[in-house]
């Protein structure tokens, strides 16, 4: 009768040290995905705010006198 509880103890903690590696390995997949959404979010944020800086400084480098020329010969009067 000893044999039978030690051989169901043992299937038991087998089958509980299996479900906690489960959960475990779970839990870090969900890490690693979160830093690399975090990872790829930045990227993007960093990409975003280059692309602001470089149209800001086109935006800025045209004085408005140029802006008048490239209007007046598109538009007339008449027009």
């Amino acid at each position: 009768m000893k044999k039978i509880y030690l051989i169901c103890l043992i299937v038991v903690g087998g089958m509980i040290a299996y479900v906690c590696g489960a959960k475990i390995a779970d839990a870090r997949c969900q890490m690693r995905v979160a830093q690399t959404s975090l990872i790829n979010t930045e990227y993007q944020q960093k990409q975003i705010l280059q692309n602001k800086r470089i149209l800001h400084d086109q935006v800025y480098k045209t004085g408005v006198a140029d802006i008048r020329r490239i209007l007046l010969s598109k538009y007339t009067i008449a027009e």
